[in-house]
């Protein structure tokens, strides 16, 4: 009987933590000068130089403004959900609606139109298109929704 060595393992590198993330989170109501405090606050919670702050804040304002426009969320009592996370390399930014307003027979989800040349609005999901890295959402038909948007925040 003819017996081998066992194969050692290969080394392996330690593992090493690339950092923590840190969540932040606000609930802020269905008027429309609760979009500037969520402004402020982003802004504020990013942790962030002058340009990745002023990107967060807008891009956290034209979420909140959509939430607000297009879902039960804008209605008396709707509240809106605002979460950030900053990783080493990355802001991610949630926000969440109540879903789609009662009644409504068309149920929204976030896509991105070709808005008239001339028309008020309809940038919003352009906007963060331009600023984030990327862009998705989660949720289900008839439930509430949830927009990511990932910006860079490497130096």
């Amino acid at each position: 009987m003819h017996c081998t060595a066992p194969i050692p393992e290969p080394p392996r590198l330690p593992k090493r933590q690339c950092g923590t993330s840190t969540i932040s989170r606000l609930v802020v109501g269905s008027e429309p000068g609760d979009v500037a405090v969520a402004r402020r606050w982003s802004a504020q919670v990013s942790h962030a130089g002058v340009r990745l702050a002023r990107d967060v804040a807008t891009v956290v304002s034209e979420l909140v403004t959509n939430s607000h426009r297009h879902t039960a969320s804008g209605l008396p009592g709707g509240s809106t959900r605002v979460e950030i996370e900053r990783t080493p390399f990355q802001v991610v930014i949630r926000v969440s609606d109540d879903g789609p307003r009662p009644g409504e027979q068309h149920i929204p989800f976030p896509r991105m139109t070709d808005p008239e040349p001339l028309a008020v609005g309809g940038y919003g999901l352009r906007i963060v298109d331009t600023l984030a890295l990327y862009w998705d959402w989660a949720g289900d038909a008839g439930g509430p929704l949830t927009v990511r948007a990932v910006l860079d925040r490497s130096p």
